[in-house]
């Protein structure tokens, strides 16, 4: 990776790192070129701290140019950066500082670095200073790295126990890294936008690192801006010709609400067919949602071949198969009736194979578990007895799929299963049918499977809801019964109070926590009187959060008038 970063300095000015504080607002500019200069400042100061090689760090990974050059930095001097969720202001402090403690003492890390995320946070670790902003060391010659050694550890996503640590070497971080660019295609001319979290590898090796491997300008902002302003990512995509991204489906489910509020002429000021490339992955994809995206885009320049389904995960560094670029979309009918979505074809570097409950190898079309081998699989989690390979080398993935004409398809976890009379589902199909419903919160419902009941909670987005409770009641049942043809008892369908839907850093549902606080009796459903409350909360958080943004927002069209058509972030 340091070898890349070198290569940097000789990057066209023009080219580099743009970090947005929102998306309506000028971007701030780190050419490339001054990449090398910076990671050794960084890693001068971390040494000057008494930063030894091989010492472990707990690196809160914020989107900031100092999360970035220390990331690097730690690198360069031969420290190992374990990158973790950074602390969020709305969420609470005593569960984050024991998850930190644990961190700590599981893989003997002393020191964290101290994000301005932790100020005001009482940690029984060592901080680690930041240095001085804009720090640089001209003239720079990075280290020369082997490529056995750990460049850093990311951590699986916990949807289950514990994250578990995986350890990235240079060696599969480079191959990983290699595949991604060779299979998109991508130039140093091209220009690809990012909000994912950079504690996520999705945001991490695909929105960052991918970026910096092929020297192509990255338009990088905080997830929270993409929530709190999901029209001006389609308005930053339109203004600075951007080619590629990086997403989760979530960000279709959530981009719709906004866009359904749009007219013809706010469409109109949209220009999206410079667009490309948008990897789409991380999480089961809602297939009508998709293909609504795209009608609704279509008058912007969006073509229909822009998404590339994907599939991959933290232990294999990042990606493992997808779609090729300027492919339409292939939808199937999955073993189990319901439909699927193809992730392309993995990539040649991987062996895959799929095997069912009983071990026996699937046939074309047949559903079981995906296992793989070679590629950029890491080798064993980091300082953890539980084994990552089995005897022959296969990880178990714990995802199940089938294969058409070697293609992969992708419909769920194993953990996710649903068996009705006999019949196999996901707890996805049950929740993107309830989640149709208008009055039903995006991602924020859950259905398990409890002494063979199936037993929906959602959040909902408005009390008449709960006033006409029965109502709503069947319209989720029939929305249901429609989709999936499983028919629930009304009697199962719980309305319940905001935040009780646990998630993973990467936005996974905690179905095991989900379940066991259903079985506990601690799942509470919500009264008309207790949303109001929710929603006033929720909307007084987003004031704090969104303000600025707000404000912007309402003068953007304005701005857009004076700004000179066609000008880009970098001048041209």
């Amino acid at each position: 990776m340091l070898g890349i970063i070198q290569r940097l300095e000789s990057a066209d000015p023009r080219r580099g790192l743009f970090l947005y504080d929102d998306f309506a607002g000028p971007a701030t500019f780190v050419p490339y070129r001054e990449f090398p200069a910076r990671v050794a400042a960084y890693a001068d100061h971390f040494r000057a701290q008494g930063v030894t090689p091989g010492e472990r760090i707990v690196l809160p990974f914020e989107t900031s140019t100092a999360a970035i050059f220390s990331f690097l930095g730690l690198m360069e001097l031969g420290a190992l950066p374990l990158s973790v969720k950074p602390y969020i202001l709305s969420t609470p402090k005593g569960p984050y500082r024991e998850f930190l403690g644990r961190i700590s003492e599981r893989y003997g890390a002393a020191r964290v670095l101290d994000a301005p995320s932790l100020s005001g946070l009482e940690l029984s670790l060592k901080r680690l200073p930041l240095p001085p902003e804009g720090v640089k060391r001209p003239g720079a010659r990075l280290r020369e790295v082997a490529l056995e050694e750990l460049a850093f550890v990311q951590f699986s996503s916990g949807s289950t126990s514990f994250p578990k640590g995986i350890p990235i070497t240079q060696e599969n971080l480079l191959a990983n890294l290699r595949m991604i660019a060779q299979h998109d295609r991508r130039t140093s001319e091209d220009r690809v936008t990012s909000w994912l979290p950079l504690y996520h590898d999705m945001g991490l090796i695909g929105g960052l690192l991918s970026c910096f491997t092929v020297g192509n300008d990255l338009l990088l902002a905080q997830p929270a801006t993409f929530l709190m302003d999901p029209l001006g990512w389609f308005e930053l995509i339109s203004s600075e010709k951007v080619m590629g991204s990086v997403i989760p489906n979530f960000a279709i489910d959530y981009a719709l609400k906004t866009l359904k509020d749009l007219d013809a002429e706010d469409l109109k000021r949209l220009d999206l067919s410079r667009v490309r490339s948008i990897y789409l992955g991380s999480e089961p994809i809602n297939i009508p949602n998709l293909q609504h995206f795209l009608q609704v885009l279509a008058p912007c320049g969006l073509r229909r071949d822009v998404f590339m389904p994907c599939y991959g995960m933290a232990e294999t560094v990042l990606l493992v198969a997808s779609t090729a670029p300027c492919q339409e979309l292939r939808v199937v009918t999955a073993p189990n009736g319901q439909p699927a979505i193809s992730v392309g074809k993995p990539l040649s570097e991987f062996e895959v194979r799929l095997r069912t409950e009983d071990g026996r190898a699937c046939g074309e079309g047949e559903m079981g578990e995906v296992q793989l081998r070679g590629g950029s699989l890491a080798p064993s989690y980091f300082q953890d007895d539980r084994p990552l390979r089995g005897e022959d080398g296969f990880y178990a993935t714990g995802d199940l799929g089938f294969q058409l004409g070697g293609e992969l398809f992708i419909t769920g976890r194993i953990n996710d299963r649903i068996k009705v009379n006999g019949q196999s589902f996901f707890s996805a199909d049950f929740e993107q049918a309830v989640e149709r419903l208008p009055f039903i919160r995006p991602g924020r419902s859950a259905v398990i499977q409890v002494q063979g009941r199936l037993v929906v909670m959602a959040e909902v987005n408005h009390p008449s809801a709960l006033e006409r409770l029965e109502e709503s009641r069947k319209q989720v049942c029939q929305s249901v019964l429609e989709t999936v043809g499983v028919t629930l008892a009304e009697k199962d369908v719980l309305f319940i109070r905001y935040g009780q839907i646990p998630k993973t850093s990467s936005g996974k549902l905690q179905r095991r926590a989900i379940t066991e606080a259903y079985e506990q009796g601690r799942i509470r459903t919500v009264t008309p009187m207790e949303l109001r409350a929710d929603l006033l909360r929720m909307r007084a958080q987003r004031l704090v959060w969104g303000s600025v943004l707000v404000a912007r927002q309402r003068g953007r069209q304005w701005m857009a008038r004076l700004r000179p058509k066609g000008r880009r972030s970098d001048g041209t």
